[in-house]
């Protein structure tokens, strides 16, 4: 029998939830002394008696949704969960991202029945791998990625299993700061806890508990209302992992293809077409992979939906196990928890972005890949008080975001995944370990061009002081391939990069009052680094720097308002350079728009576009009136043998789709002159911008292998245009 809830009681308690759940957050990170934690990579959620997320936090998501696996685990196990029983979980093969996200979870009852479950997780900054701070890159299988815990009672009927609490952090380098990261989540738990007996006991259990359902159901019903008025299809996008291959230079390919299926109020996404595993970084698991979804579904329809597990029920996550989205025992995933599963998103986030873009009504919810890579910096050796030290630096969560159809991406905007999120304090950094921060700022020209832009993103330099080196642990992908991609004709966002110079004689130049501002100030050894470098040396008086991926434009770059180009360059956002190349501006000594300039450089470009367009081969259509549109660059209408598109800029009717609207756009294959200063493509890739073949407006661009994409952006279903 299920329990009515009059609207306003459950209004009351649906934001009462949210409450509680925050307060469990807060005590969290003010408990925890890890800089991780305090750069919001944790998070903490209120999940329905059968585990489904009802309350989601709004930090580190993608673990979230395993947290939700982890409790139908500790169900299906346990038979004898009692009151005052807490959970652990950090096996990655069954509930978890990598080792590192440790997840406790506590069942709540009432009147001896469980009514809710409470869980938290954080990233801890060591647990036992064979690199200090257990993203082990050169690992080949699990077993040197730390201490795997099985589903299993961390406190038991409220008290202490400490056997297993003392081996779990006696097998970390870091035993404090985990230790008190695991009392962390022990008081957050406990302060939700007994808000939510409060809570039971002002309003009754039964009525708390129908509205954490009602509130799953009604977000369950508004997104499939919302997925029937958008076209049944097939959508589909490709993103890449890249990777050093071997002791060589050489970067190996990984692909990750999502083919998103879309009937009526429900989605499949199929990844069966991605890399086999291997036992290299930055395979993930299936609980990497859901999650990666259940992240992109969150963030993409939670800004009109209450976001919990009813977006999650019309969803299909298909891929066999054994691929680089699916690893399986005993493949190494310490990578893996922005890796492969990160790669996964871009490529789902493209083929949701095209679905979307059907709709005149929801095209705004369109953007492009979002969270392109992470870059982990994790800093290891003899700090300045001679003990030992591990951190994981923060910083390079501070990309740009993607543009949208109406707004440029934000500046050093963050990232989806932790939507709240911040990153390392500098001054906190500084005082605990022995690096000096030499700069952290945003670079021009790093999101990318378009009629809106993508934002910018930072960059960072350290320098160790008061010991005699470092050790870095770098990993990362998009080093050569850029995963940031823009839509309908938006540019991609820069690449991401380390970068190392040996000595440099930077403490010279500060000592000597002389302030340091870019790499090639310095003297020494400049060396790119790969983008996985297990042993990264930084000596006393070397510099490293590490700048990060951005987000990737929407629409041509040439259709950008001339005005907004010069304000931005006069923000020092995007350079001279990029003003007249990328968006064909030019301006004045004064830094006004020269109009006649601007007009006959956007010609001049738009010319050399046509004179290297492989054109379309294009039958004459007669189309009625528009039907519906495809973002910035289509117009569709209903033809004699099926859909037909036009180009939305000029109006002219460009043919049928039902073989793909590819086949009707001219094709420009885009060099190093065309993209960001910024962007770097593998030699097996080429970036190529599709175009009306009348007015060469870029209408889509994309980076695709060399002999040609074997996928299209989409296949409408029974015909629809």
């Amino acid at each position: 029998m299920t329990t009515a809830v009059d609207p306003v009681t459950y209004e009351v308690i649906r934001h009462k939830l949210w409450s509680i759940n925050s307060e469990g957050a807060t005590t969290v990170e003010h408990v925890s002394g890890s800089p991780v934690v305090h750069a919001t990579d944790y998070n903490f959620g209120i999940y329905t008696a059968a585990g489904e997320m009802a309350i989601i936090g709004t930090y580190l998501l993608t673990p979230i949704y395993t947290g939700a696996m982890a409790i139908e685990v500790f169900l299906d196990r346990y038979d004898d969960i009692e009151p005052g029983d807490v959970f652990i979980i950090n096996d990655p093969y069954l509930a978890a991202m990598h080792q590192n996200d440790v997840q406790f979870c506590k069942p709540v009852f009432r009147d001896g029945e469980i009514v809710a479950w409470l869980g938290c997780m954080a990233h801890q900054v060591d647990l036992g791998g064979m690199d200090p701070g257990s993203w082990c890159t050169t690992a080949t299988d699990v077993f040197q990625e730390g201490i795997r815990i099985p589903p299993g009672r961390i406190v038991r009927r409220d008290v202490l299993n400490q056997e297993l609490w003392d081996t779990i952090v006696l097998n970390s380098r870091m035993h404090d700061t985990v230790a008190n990261d695991f009392r962390a989540f022990l008081a957050g738990l406990r302060v939700a806890e007994q808000r939510f007996h409060e809570l039971c006991d002002r309003y009754g259990a039964a009525q708390v508990r129908a509205s954490m359902e009602r509130t799953l159901d009604n977000s369950e019903a508004e997104l499939r209302a919302m997925l029937r008025e958008l076209p049944d299809g097939v959508y589909e996008h490709t993103s890449y992992l890249d990777r050093p291959a071997g002791a060589s230079d050489e970067i190996e390919l990984l692909q990750v293809p999502c083919r998103m299926t879309k009937t009526a109020d429900r989605i499949v996404f199929d990844f069966s077409g991605s890399s086999p595993q291997s036992p290299a970084y930055g395979m993930t698991t299936r609980g990497g992979l859901l999650g990666a979804v259940a992240t992109l579904m969150l963030c993409t329809f939670g800004s009109d939906i209450p976001w919990n597990h009813g977006l999650m029920r019309p969803v299909e996550v298909v891929a066999p196990d054994g691929l680089c989205v699916t690893a399986v025992e005993p493949m190494p995933v310490s990578g893996g928890a922005a890796g492969a599963n990160w790669t996964a998103t871009c490529s789902a986030g493209g083929a949701i972005a095209k679905m979307l873009s059907f709709s005149e009504k929801y095209e705004d919810h369109a953007f492009g890949p979002s969270d392109g890579s992470w870059q982990l910096n994790q800093f290891g050796g003899i700090d300045q008080h001679g003990e030992p030290f591990a951190s994981m630096y923060m910083d390079s969560l501070l990309w740009g975001g993607p543009a949208f159809s109406f707004r440029d991406g934000v500046d050093a905007g963050g990232a989806m995944v932790i939507l709240a999120g911040g990153a390392t304090d500098v001054e906190q950094q500084e005082m605990r370990h022995p690096l000096l921060y030499l700069w952290r700022r945003q670079v021009a020209d790093s999101g990318g061009a378009g009629t809106f832009r993508g934002g910018n993103g930072i960059q960072f330099a350290l320098t160790p002081i008061d010991t005699t080196e470092v050790t870095g642990v770098l990993g990362t992908h998009g080093v050569a391939v850029p995963n940031r991609t823009g839509l309908f004709g938006g540019l991609p966002g820069s690449c991401a990069r380390f970068e190392r110079v040996t000595g440099s004689g930077v403490l010279d130049h500060l000592g000597e009052g002389r302030p340091v501002g870019a790499l090639t100030e310095l003297a020494g050894d400049h060396q790119v680094l790969p983008g996985v470098s297990p042993a990264a040396r930084i000596a006393h008086g070397d510099v490293f720097e590490c700048t990060v991926q951005n987000g990737g434009g929407y629409g041509d770059p040439l259709l950008r308002d001339p005005a907004r180009v010069a304000a931005d360059v006069e923000a020092g956002a995007v350079s001279l350079d990029a003003a007249a190349r990328l968006y064909g501006v030019a301006l004045s000594a004064t830094g006004g728009v020269d109009s006649a300039g601007t007009e006959a450089l956007r010609a001049q470009i738009r010319e050399a576009r046509r004179a290297r367009m492989t054109a379309s081969s294009r039958d004459a259509v007669t189309v009625g009136e528009p039907t519906g549109i495809w973002g910035a660059s289509l117009l569709t209408h209903d033809g004699p043998d099926g859909p037909v598109a036009s180009c939305r800029h000029c109006a002219a009717v460009l043919g049928p789709i039902g073989d793909g609207w590819e086949a009707i756009a001219g094709r420009v294959v885009l060099g190093p002159d065309d993209l960001g200063s910024r962007v770097d493509v593998h030699a097996d890739l080429a970036t190529v911008a599709y175009v009306c073949p009348e007015c060469v407006t870029a209408l889509w661009v994309d980076t695709e292998p060399v002999g040609g994409k074997d996928w299209r952006d989409f296949a409408l279903a029974g015909g629809r245009a």
